[in-house]
């Protein structure tokens, strides 16, 4: 019986390794999916606007940066004068998520053209993120 319970062991562990492998390819680059190969590779980590609707997963909005996104870690230190020209050049628009320290009220519905900072000084000193909503 002990033998048993050793091999049900065996095989749940050998069942959870193949799921996670399994689930693991797309993230390692293992699908011959081409698209956006064409250039340069994009920072994945990177917060861009604008941003488009790629369809659904499940019921939930997926998104994948516009051909003229741009990475917004570029707005920062700047004005935000300067930084919200630079946004509209890319048909984006900048919402003040809080300045000097003080939260302020922004819109919670999901806009993918929103990039939402932080100011400090006049500046913009953080991105907290893009698209919005809850």
């Amino acid at each position: 019986m002990g033998g048993q319970r050793v091999n049900r062991r065996l095989l749940s562990v050998a069942a959870a390794t193949v799921a996670i492998a399994v689930g693991a390819l797309p993230l390692a680059g293992c699908s011959d999916d081409s698209e956006g190969a064409t250039g340069p590779e994009r920072d994945l980590t990177a917060l861009q606007c604008p941003m488009v609707e790629t369809g659904q997963n499940s019921g939930v909005s997926q998104y994948r940066p516009a051909k003229n996104a741009f990475d917004t870690a570029e707005l920062l230190g700047m004005q935000l004068a300067e930084a919200r020209e630079k946004a509209a050049r890319h048909g984006c628009e900048i919402v003040v998520a809080r300045e000097d320290d003080k939260s302020q009220p922004v819109p919670i519905e999901v806009d993918p053209t929103r990039i939402y900072v932080y100011i400090a000084h006049g500046a913009v000193s953080h991105i907290e993120g893009v698209g919005g909503g809850l």
